[in-house]
């Protein structure tokens, strides 16, 4: 076998896996309630299946508008098999698309983005490749399929001939699929002493792989401090590298202090493990090595038929500002109780890449939440406002407002003459006027009664 078919194999090898798990899931969740999950029977915003958007649809909306593009899309792919010199055409019936099954699965999470279940018809493709003169029997099928249902789940436009010779049905070299570097501290004690003593590591065919247990059968007790995040952060970063199933998975509640975040986990040896799942039939080995302050995890093993990666994604929360006032502080005065520090939002997500490197699937892995630190600021109880006085409201020294004087004082010197301008006798002048007709002039009594009684009050 030439080195490029073994390559072009093992590249193709952990989909079929991701697939399946993808596929089984949706089964088990059964159909749920859209009424329930999203409080109304449409779909949120920005939501797509397979690459059909179908934001602020009812279930019945989506499912007619997937179908069409799917049977759009079966009449006009150009995808085909490739071997030697031979080349065919692959047919749209090929192809079966499960589209109320995606759609009603869609109510079990609450992924914006959700693959388009897809399957194969492999007597059909078994045929196919007879056609071209070969054995069926040499290449992987189930490899073969779940390429072919990742091109078809993402509605592939590309001209895409397909290479048969990159899924031959054996593969035996060990490689090195992915390797790990995270920071420690130089004084760390623990963390070399367990890398020395683990070295290598099997992750058996088909089984579960626990964290703690290896802790514990190196005699690891729950005394152990948060450096043990060391190994589930190196160990995460590398799983994204591959197709293995995460099972179990942690992070601190502030920033880590080990591992990037969206790469990072944690583990302590009482109630957080971290697990993870081989779906595969061959074994994989974790080299553990301590550099200095670094610790280097390797994964080898048979490379798998495709490439995976991680994608991470990080919004910022910016964090607010607390005020606290204190009788302690004057004038403009303050105090930093506390400086404010960024969250953060993050998302990881698992890419799967075929042998041109498309993205066939992007599968999100977890979401953490780093809540902001807010900043506290103390002050100075704040001045009362000075209110300004106007002319209208303007006091003089007795208390007496411009209006009473006005009325008060001006018009008791206008009662101090007669109508015709001659001075009345001091005494009288206390005493009420009278008009012509001998009447007393009520009005000037009455604003003498009101400004006296205002002044004696």
């Amino acid at each position: 076998m030439s080195e490029i078919a073994l390559k072009g194999l093992m590249k193709t090898a952990g989909l079929v896996v991701v697939s399946t798990i993808f596929i089984s899931t949706f089964s088990i969740l059964g159909t749920s309630s859209y009424q329930t999950v999203f409080g109304e029977n449409t779909f949120p915003e920005n939501t797509l299946i397979g690459s059909v958007s179908v934001s602020g649809m009812q279930p019945a909306e989506a499912k007619e508008k997937i179908n069409k593009e799917a049977e759009a899309w079966k009449s006009s792919q150009s995808l085909s098999l490739q071997h030697d010199s031979e080349n065919i055409t692959l047919p749209g019936e090929l192809w079966t698309f499960q589209t109320n099954e995606t759609v009603d699965a869609r109510a079990s999470t609450d992924a914006i983005e959700v693959p388009l279940i897809v399957t194969i018809n492999t007597e059909h493709l078994t045929e196919l490749i007879s056609e071209m003169g070969v054995n069926a029997d040499l290449f992987s099928l189930p490899l073969l399929s779940e390429v072919l249902t990742g091109y078809a789940s993402t509605f592939e436009r590309d001209d895409i001939s397909i290479d048969l010779a990159n899924y031959y049905a054996t593969a035996n070299d060990i490689e090195k699929i992915a390797q790990s570097k995270v920071e420690g501290e130089e004084d760390l004690i623990l963390v070399p002493n367990l890398a020395k003593a683990f070295e290598n590591v099997t992750i058996e065919p088909e089984q579960p792989f626990s964290l703690q247990e290896l802790l514990r059968e190196a005699s690891v007790t729950e005394k152990a401090t948060e450096s043990l995040n060391l190994f589930s952060s190196a160990i995460m970063e590398v799983l994204l590298h591959s197709n293995f199933e995460l099972k179990e998975r942690h992070t601190t509640l502030e920033l880590p202090k080990y591992g990037e975040l969206g790469l990072n986990a944690s583990i302590n040896m009482t109630n957080q493990d971290f697990s993870f799942y081989n779906p595969n039939e061959s074994s994989y080995n974790l080299e553990f090595k301590w550099d200095k302050d670094h610790l280097i995890v390797t994964l080898y093993g048979p490379p798998f038929p495709l490439t995976y990666q991680p994608s991470v994604e990080k919004e910022k929360l910016e964090p607010d500002t607390i005020i606290q006032y204190s009788e302690a502080l004057s004038g403009n005065e303050k105090t930093i109780i506390q400086e404010g520090k960024l969250g953060y939002l993050i998302t990881t997500y698992r890419e799967t890449l075929d042998q041109d490197n498309r993205v066939i699937k992007k599968e999100k892995m977890i979401e953490d939440f780093y809540s902001p630190i807010h900043r506290i600021e103390k002050k100075a109880y704040p001045e009362p406002p000075v209110v300004e006085k106007t002319e209208d409201t303007q006091s003089d020294d007795d208390g007496s407002s411009e209006g009473e004087k006005e009325n008060g004082k001006e018009i008791d010197e206008k009662s101090s003459v007669d109508e015709n301008g001659n001075p009345i006798d001091g005494d009288k002048s206390d005493e009420p006027s009278e008009n012509k007709d001998g009447k007393g002039n009520e009005d000037e009594v009455i604003k003498g009664l009101e400004y006296q009684k205002e002044e004696e009050g």
